[in-house]
């Protein structure tokens, strides 16, 4: 019992390790933003900095629930200019991803 402890301790602290580096250097949050009728289809936005807090991005991605997959090629901005806010990159991927969400019968 003894040594079974000591494996879950040390696969625990060696694995808190590298989570709290990956913390360091990107802040990433992921919503769902939309389904459609039947549940089949529903979309994710993952959203936050890259690069500490210089560059603020946005990436909308649809599911296939039923199938546990990703369908189409993901809706992806980054910001370029310094200074630009999260919320205006967060507007163009949705003003982008429109016509995905339309394609799918997902509402938002």
């Amino acid at each position: 019992m003894k040594k079974i402890c000591i494996i879950v301790m040390t696969l625990f602290i060696g694995g808190l390790t590298p989570v709290a580096d990956v913390q360091a250097r990107a802040l990433v949050r992921v919503k769902a933003i939309g389904s459609s009728p039947r549940g089949q289809y529903v979309a994710f936005e993952e959203f936050g900095y890259q690069h500490g807090r210089t560059k603020p991005y946005s990436k909308i991605r649809i599911m296939n629930v039923w199938k546990s997959e990703y369908v189409d090629i993901p809706v992806q901005v980054i910001g370029k200019k310094r200074g630009e806010q999260l919320i205006s990159v967060r507007e163009k991927a949705k003003d982008l991803a429109l016509d995905k969400l339309k394609k799918f019968n997902i509402a938002i």
